[in-house]
């Protein structure tokens, strides 16, 4: 299982995350969780200061990822966050 953890500790389940080679954005895909809880938590700059992305024993941070870009929602109901550095 992946998850993603903010600043102040609130955890969300993900099958995936990283940022692209391409625009630099930081993408993740949020599951088994309601729209309005990912909106108002990722908008937020104070709990995007600090992203820790948990695969299994592995550990990514990433910091400054502050400026909120958009959300896509997939058919399965699974929500992409897209963040850029601030």
């Amino acid at each position: 299982m992946q998850k993603i953890i903010t600043a102040t500790g609130k955890e969300y389940q993900v099958e995936w995350c990283g940022v692209s080679t391409i625009d630099f954005v930081l993408r993740f895909e949020v599951v088994n969780s309601p729209m309005t809880n990912i909106l108002t938590t990722f908008m937020n700059p104070i709990e995007t200061a600090k992203l820790t992305h948990i695969f299994d024993e592995n550990r990514a941070v990433y910091t400054g990822f502050t400026k909120f870009k958009g959300v896509d929602l997939k058919p399965n109901d699974a929500v992409v966050v897209s963040l850029m550095e601030g």
